[in-house]
Formats: C-alpha cells, structure tokens, sequence
C-alpha cells in the first residue's frame, strides 16, 4: 500500500535550492539488477526514456526530521534497458519525441518509460523498524504512425528493514520497489488487451506480406 504522505518531485537543478531542513540525507540508487526470465517477442522497439526520468531526484523535507534527496535517474536506466533488451528482439533509442523519420526506420513501435510517482516512509519513532517505498512507471506503447496502443502504469512497493542506517534502507527499499514493477513489466507486457492485439496485427502482416 502506497505511504500516505504526499510526494515531492523536482529536477535536478532545483534539489540544490530545495529548503534545508535540520540536516538532509542524501541516497543514491545503485544496484544490479537481474535479467528477466522472459520470451523474446520478435520485433523491433525504439526506446524513449523521457529526460525526468533519466535525472530523476526525489526530494522531501520530512516533519521534525531530514530532508531527504533520493537518486533514481542512473538506476531507472539499469533496470529498463537490460530489461528491453531481453523482452525485445532489437532495441534502439529514440532522442525525441515524436521521433524522426530516420529513427523510425525498421522500427514495430516506440516504448516510452516514465516514473510517475516515487514515494517513501521513514518511521520517526524507534519502534517503527521498517522502510516503505512505492513508486509508478507509466508505459506509452506508439506506433510509428504516432497512434498510442496503450498507457500502461506499473507499480512496484518495497520494504526494508533498519538494521543500520536509514539511508540504506532507504536504498534496499526502493531496490525492491524497483525490482518488483520489472518483473511486472516483463511478465505482463504481452497479457494487456490492447498489446496482445498489436501484436496480432504485427503478426498477421507479416504473414500476409511473405503470401504476397
């Protein structure tokens, strides 16, 4: 279940004025993350991973404690590339959106990533012994013609006990959190309606070219 506290999230260059509580806790998200078990789908994906996303800072100032500033930007890109890349039989970025005509060549589609939402929950009290983060990628599937197929959103919670800092949990938690919406992405991509269908129509053109 997602903390109830609202979220704060801002750019990079706006943390460094963010208002300074009575000391700030800095994370940054660092972690390998494993190669999903999945079926290769043959086609081709142009991969767009919007700017926020790439320089994600989650910053929070935390009644009667720290503020907080989290790093996720590095992290969002080592758990999403490697993962498309197994889901999908070629990938390659894509600078912008809308794309190129150069871009779009010998592309099926284009798969935007965003994080729509990260949030987290430091117990105040040390009988509170656990960390919570929630935290919600939002997928756009687009064909090279510029039509959506899907918006797709994919959470992912994670709890980690304090056995030491607060940081680290912080750190472990949002790993886990992390880890959990890409085996989600990689398990349940192909079960959306609106995907299984896309991929039909991909299929049966394909056969119909190579009857032709």
């Amino acid at each position: 279940m997602a903390p109830k506290r609202n979220s704060l999230r801002i750019s990079v260059l706006s943390a460094a004025a963010f208002s300074v509580a009575a000391c700030t806790s800095a994370v940054v998200i660092e972690s390998e993350f494993p190669t999903p078990l999945v079926d290769t789908l043959p086609i081709a994906i142009g991969l767009y991973y919007d700017p926020e996303l790439r320089n994600f800072i989650h910053a929070e100032a935390l009644p009667r404690s720290s503020t907080w500033t989290i790093d996720l930007g590095d992290a969002n890109l080592a758990m999403l590339d490697p993962l498309y890349g197994t889901m999908f039989a070629t990938t390659r970025q894509i600078s912008e959106l809308p794309p190129s005509p150069l871009e779009l060549t010998d592309v099926d589609g284009i798969l935007s990533s965003t994080l729509n939402v990260y949030q987290f929950d430091v117990p105040r009290s040390t009988r509170d012994e656990f960390v919570e983060v929630w935290l919600q990628y939002r997928l756009q599937l687009i064909e090279p013609n510029g039509s959506t197929v899907i918006e797709w959103d994919v959470e992912g919670y994670g709890k980690a006990e304090i056995d030491g800092n607060r940081e680290d949990a912080v750190q472990r938690a949002s790993i886990v959190a992390m880890r959990e919406a890409g085996a989600r992405i990689s398990t349940q991509f192909v079960q959306q309606p609106a995907v299984s269908d896309w991929l039909k129509e991909i299929e049966d053109a394909r056969s119909t070219s190579q009857g032709a």
